[in-house]
């Protein structure tokens, strides 16, 4: 007979988001570098600007037991946030419509992360046949 715990309820805290954040900025920042360095296709740069806003955001939800949604909406946002500070405080230059794009791709990805982890929780579990 197998007994079922009920598993506690995990939520990120502060440091689960900030290292989210930094781990978005890092991403874009050495991107930027990279394509100030060499040519980069166009379509390239939306790529990493959408990997930069999903993978951080998995990293925080993997975390989760529920409620996947808000909390990458709320990572996404912090990621972003973050990001726009830092990129203005040290390069100095960028326009709106750059944080603005990047605020879009961002939201996108975290909004994708938190549907594949929640299909991924909700699917059914398959036991292992005898």
């Amino acid at each position: 007979m197998y007994v079922r715990y009920a598993l506690s309820e995990r939520k990120p805290n502060a440091t689960d988001y900030l290292a989210s954040a930094a781990l978005s900025y890092a991403i874009i920042f050495f991107y930027i570098r990279l394509a100030n360095t060499i040519t980069v296709p166009w379509l390239l740069s939306y790529v990493i600007y959408f990997l930069a806003g999903a993978l951080p955001t998995y990293m925080v939800l993997r975390k989760l037991t529920r409620d996947q949604f808000p909390v990458a909406i709320i990572s996404s946002v912090v990621n972003w946030i973050f990001t726009f500070v830092c990129l203005i405080t040290f390069t100095q230059g960028n326009q709106m419509a750059f944080f603005r794009m990047l605020f879009v791709f961002f939201v996108m990805g975290g909004v994708s992360v938190a549907v594949i982890t929640m299909k991924a929780r909700l699917s059914p579990k398959k036991k292992p046949e005898d």
